[in-house]
């Protein structure tokens, strides 16, 4: 300890410059693996560095932390974003990691907070590169942008990964929302959805998301590791999916609505009931819009019981089961 103030002598502010600068060296993929880089570390550190008679070197042990520290924070990420791993390959999902680990630097005890600015990130990366036209030639960077370039070369199909970037982050804000209760309506607040101007409330915890590949089951929560078996492209639904992602008193739900379901709570969001009721049968054919009578009641009940509608929109908060004590927050 200096006697000035208590500021930390010149040696060893140099070297903890210096670790923290090989931590925040990404590992290099240069031979198809991710890989620290020993020749690379600064001499005056690994000078400093003690081995133990019989051990590691003091450059070996260094390689040991670099390497698992980057291990972790690719976990965190692949935790975080378990459906966009699945669909480029952890390999190309790896890559953007670490770019956007060098752009953001963790400076949080949790790695869950490396995680945050990577999904902004990404999503910027897939508007740049659009729907339209063919593919651009992997050896000519879109843009000159490395986060293109690595969706390009991945080759995963662009509309995959925006699902799965969707289906992620619904699934993270449901867990990070808090669980609102449910609502129990009564009977001359049912009676006002067939009013004019009648609009639900939506949890806000709750978000609809559309999938067109097997990426659902790949949860955050559950794990990344699912499918042990060998790997396979994802797969491609014959119809298109959507799942509703949701805070419930106990975790985080994910459930699988039907298709004209889904279009009645899309709708919902932005008319009132009876419009969004109205909306949801254009286009129905007679045996559908029969099918959407029939299981209106049943939905209705649904979306009740999951704690996806909260209320009536303007109205003063009727008879309501109180939240209490989520035990999934121990």
């Amino acid at each position: 300890m200096s006697a000035r103030g208590g500021d930390p002598p010149g040696w060893l502010r140099e070297l903890q410059r210096d670790f923290t600068a090989v931590l925040r060296t990404p590992l290099d993929p240069g031979t198809g693996r991710f890989q620290e880089r020993q020749e690379r570390y600064p001499a005056r550190l690994v000078a400093q560095l003690k081995g133990g008679p019989g051990g590691p070197a003091p450059a070996e042990r260094l390689a040991l932390y670099h390497r698992q520290y980057w291990m972790r924070l690719f976990t965190a990420l692949q935790t975080s974003f378990p459906r966009v791993s699945r669909a480029m390959t952890c390999w190309h999902f790896n890559h953007l990691a670490a770019l956007h680990l060098a752009e953001r630097p963790p400076r949080h005890a949790d790695l869950d907070e490396a995680t945050r600015g990577f999904a902004a990130r990404l999503d910027r990366a897939l508007q740049r590169l659009g729907d339209a036209g063919p593919r651009r030639p992997p050896e000519r960077p879109p843009h000159g942008d490395a986060w293109c370039r690595r969706l390009e070369l991945s080759r995963a199909p662009l509309a995959m990964v925006r699902q799965a970037l969707r289906m992620d982050e619904a699934e993270r804000h449901a867990h990070e929302s808090p669980f609102e209760g449910l609502w129990r309506p009564a009977p001359e607040e049912l009676a006002r959805l067939a009013q004019p101007g009648a609009r639900l409330r939506f949890a806000v915890s709750c978000t609809l998301a559309q999938e067109d590949w097997d990426l659902a089951r790949f949860s955050r929560l559950a794990g990344t590791d699912q499918d042990k078996g060998a790997p396979e492209a994802n797969r491609r639904h014959p119809s298109t999916r959507t799942w509703v992602f949701a805070r419930s008193a106990t975790g985080t739900t994910t459930t699988s609505v039907d298709p004209l379901f889904a279009r009645l709570l899309d709708r919902c969001r932005e008319l009132p009931f009876g419009q969004a009721l109205a909306a949801a049968e254009q286009g129905c054919s007679a045996a559908e819009a029969a099918q959407l009578r029939a299981n209106l009641q049943g939905w209705i009940t649904l979306a009740l019981a999951s704690g996806w509608w909260t209320g009536l929109a303007g109205a003063e908060p009727s008879a309501q089961e109180s939240p209490g004590d989520d035990p999934s927050r121990a």
